[in-house]
């Protein structure tokens, strides 16, 4: 973190979890210049949605967000919006790759675990809604083994 004390900063982030962290990381990559100011209410890092009794720790690869696959007026369902969310989900897991070949994370373990998804969904159309959704996401290489 940068000094409490100074208001001079090119960047100010606002939450210290994972995907924070990881930008802040990726940007000093980039520019090791850059005078960067992460703001967290809570007393440490990664205690909110980071936190594993908050999420999966698989990070946010669009795979149960029901609101991310609107199913269209034909009853087909849009998958690209969830498409878009995971293919840049996985260039922070090859950010993180790098960061691990260079050492400078230790272990990912540490902070990615992954684990099945599940989304529950009550009522006959939500079902049939669901199950498109598993049939148009899982026919995707993305999505492979959903």
């Amino acid at each position: 973190m940068a000094d409490n004390h100074s208001g001079d900063f090119d960047v100010v982030l606002v939450g210290a979890g994972i995907m924070s962290m990881t930008l802040a990381t990726f940007l000093k990559e980039l520019q090791p210049h850059l005078k960067i100011k992460i703001l967290e209410r809570l007393e440490g890092e990664a205690q909110e949605s980071s936190d594993p009794w908050n999420n999966a720790g698989t990070g946010h690869a669009a795979n149960c967000e029901l609101n991310y696959t609107p199913q269209r007026a034909d009853g087909s369902v849009d998958i690209s919006r969830a498409l878009e969310v995971n293919v840049e989900f996985d260039m922070s897991r090859q950010f993180w790759s790098y960061l691990l070949r260079k050492g400078a994370i230790e272990r990912a373990d540490s902070f990615i675990h992954p684990v099945p998804h599940m989304s529950f969904v009550i009522g006959a159309d939500r079902q049939a809604f669901l199950k498109k959704r598993h049939a148009a996401m899982s026919a995707h290489h993305c999505y492979r083994g959903m």
